[in-house]
């Protein structure tokens, strides 16, 4: 993904932009109509840095220790720039980085300020990663000043900290006023300086001047990252997480989404497939109770009826067994063979083949002498013989 970095000048407002592509990261400084072309697509899949004009922001260098940093809010943060500014504190938005356990560097921007410049970037494709002051792009010097005057603006960082970026025509000025409030015995120059500024430099004593190559912008970009303690785009301005889903991981989320909705629809299907089965094995065992019970066709709770059942089975095959034994004892003396055996409220029914009537008469006669009530069916011809049908109970 290319890195578009946008800078905003004071003079005319015009976009100043370049292009960081990868993977060789040459920067390619923009026309106009190029920045304005790469603006009207959005700048689909760039990474985008933009420069704040720093005039726009106050920053100050501010007595107060860490732990008390700790213990401010945002509001708080704002009402440490009272005496630097006329804005209101409460429009205020801020950002900060302790310089030292007693000091800390606390840059404010007027929040409709800072909205009206992102307000071209609100619907941007691309990736909007850092909004930083354009002075962090002059590299800082930790014996003094860092000073740079071109056709159009003085730049101009104190101490590796805090710096200002006016118009050029106000060099001397700012000079005087940071000589008054900053001295210093060191400044490093980039470039060339005008000649009121040479003849300005030449007037202070004891100082040291570093003459230094005209500064390559592009060299300075890879410092301005998100992590920059000066990125305004925190709080209530900080990047959506949408933003950041892009490319691939974009894709991948779209996926999953996608695959989870489909799993709820075929459980939904599944759970619907089960009811159904549930429902038609219900509506199957309630008529296969009223085939068994046709007395019963009020269905209440089928599993209540059904165990009412099978404890009037169980109470009455509690006579089932001495019946059953006696007639056993004379099933194995006879000669006649068993085809069937049922027992229900009434007592046993016994099937059964014998070489004839006669003889069906006698396993009748031998059950009567076991102290059991016998009661002949029926009795029809079988091949050679005679199968009959007997109802045995108890004598009572």
């Amino acid at each position: 993904m290319d890195n578009l970095y946008i800078r905003i000048p004071t003079v005319n407002g015009l976009w100043q932009g370049w292009l960081v592509t990868e993977p060789n990261s040459s920067a390619q400084v923009l026309s106009q109509h190029e920045l304005e072309a790469i603006m009207a697509t959005k700048a689909m899949n760039m990474r985008i840095t933009l420069l704040l004009p720093t005039s726009s922001c106050v920053i100050a260098a501010i007595n107060v220790t860490r732990q008390q940093l700790k213990q401010l809010s945002a509001t708080d943060i704002a009402y440490l720039l009272e005496d630097q500014t006329l804005t209101a504190v409460e429009q205020l938005h801020c950002v900060y980085e302790p310089l030292n356990e007693q000091q800390a560097l606390v840059l404010g921007i007027q929040d409709n300020v800072l909205k009206e410049l992102l307000e071209p970037f609100k619907d941007i494709a691309g990736e909007l990663v850092a909004v930083v002051p354009d002075i962090f792009l002059l590299p800082p010097n930790s014996q003094g000043w860092s000073l740079l005057v071109d056709n159009s603006d003085c730049w101009l960082r104190l101490n590796n900290t805090w710096g200002v970026r006016l118009e050029a025509n106000a060099a001397l000025a700012l000079l005087d006023s940071a000589w008054n409030e900053f001295p210093t015995s060191h400044i490093q120059i980039y470039g060339e300086i005008p000649t009121d500024v040479q003849v300005w430099l030449a007037a202070q004593e004891n100082i040291t001047i570093e003459h230094l190559a005209v500064l390559d912008w592009t060299q300075q970009f890879s410092q301005i990252t998100a992590k920059h303690p000066f990125n305004v785009l925190k709080g209530e301005f900080a990047v959506k997480t949408k933003s950041s889903l892009s490319g691939y991981w974009r894709y991948a989320v779209i996926f999953v989404a996608i695959c989870f909705v489909t799993q709820l629809a075929y459980d939904a299907a599944r759970l619907m497939h089960y009811q159904r089965v549930i429902k038609s094995v219900k509506t199957q065992n309630i008529e296969l109770y009223k085939s068994l019970f046709p007395e019963e066709q009020r269905i209440v709770n089928l599993r209540r009826q059904i165990e009412s059942h099978l404890l009037e089975k169980q109470d009455a095959g509690q006579g089932f067994v001495p019946i059953a034994t006696r007639v056993g004892e004379v099933l194995n003396a006879g000669n006649w063979q068993t085809q069937r055996i049922d027992f229900d409220n009434n007592g046993l029914l016994l099937e059964v083949d014998t070489l004839s009537l006669s003889d069906l008469e006698q396993l009748r006669q031998q059950l009567t002498s076991q102290g059991l009530l016998s009661e002949t069916l029926s009795a029809n011809s079988q091949g050679t013989g005679i199968r009959g049908r007997l109802r045995i109970s108890e004598n009572s």
